[in-house]
């Protein structure tokens, strides 16, 4: 005999319905994403969400913050190359996670009231990394290997934005070819000193 099913209360529960939040929003976009198909998803009632989100940008903008790495636990050795790399690798794991999901929120301007959640996209991710990235410059400048003219806020800019653009143009992988295309042929010659 199978023992009853415990009911699920507090982490357990909103881990439950951060993961159904956001497997709806990367199935189905934010278009299409309801407080009852989460709820559905996550097996549980809409009171449940209402208990303690009073809107469904509310809730996935907690999503996010659940799901969403914290650029500023990565480890930077001052080595260039290597620096980029940590830091770019965090762009496409935010891409990669819960099926584009924070990425169907960035590319998705047809609803306004999405406004929360890119918010909370630029301020928990977008900001730290380009300040890192420009870090990563400056500590170039300080070894050597980058022109001082070149640790600018642009130049910190250029991988994020090719990121981006191979996401909302060619719709393709971020792999890590790419990401060495990027690194190799773009960032260091435009930044390293001759």
């Amino acid at each position: 005999m199978t023992p009853p099913a415990t009911r699920r209360r507090g982490e357990e529960l909103e881990a439950a319905i951060f993961e159904a939040t956001l497997d709806e929003l990367g199935t189905n976009g934010p278009a299409r994403l309801t407080m009852e198909s989460v709820a559905k998803n996550a097996k549980t009632g809409k009171a449940a969400l209402y208990r303690r989100w009073s809107s469904l940008d509310a809730l996935i903008a907690d999503a996010l913050v659940y799901t969403l790495p914290d650029p500023t636990t990565a480890v930077l050795v001052d080595d260039l190359r290597t620096d980029l790399w940590t830091l770019l690798g965090i762009y496409r794991e935010i891409i990669d996670s819960h099926n584009n999901a924070a990425f169907q929120v960035i590319k998705d301007d047809s609803r306004l009231r999405l406004n929360l959640c890119k918010t909370v996209i630029k301020t928990r991710v977008a900001e730290p990394l380009r300040a890192l990235l420009l870090e990563v410059l400056r500590r170039g400048v300080e070894r050597g290997e980058v022109r001082p003219e070149a640790a600018t806020p642009e130049n910190a800019q250029l991988g994020p934005a090719l990121i981006m653009y191979r996401c909302t143009t060619d719709g393709g992988d971020i792999t890590d070819d790419f990401l060495n295309s990027i690194i190799g042929n773009t960032i260091l010659p435009a930044v390293l000193a001759s």
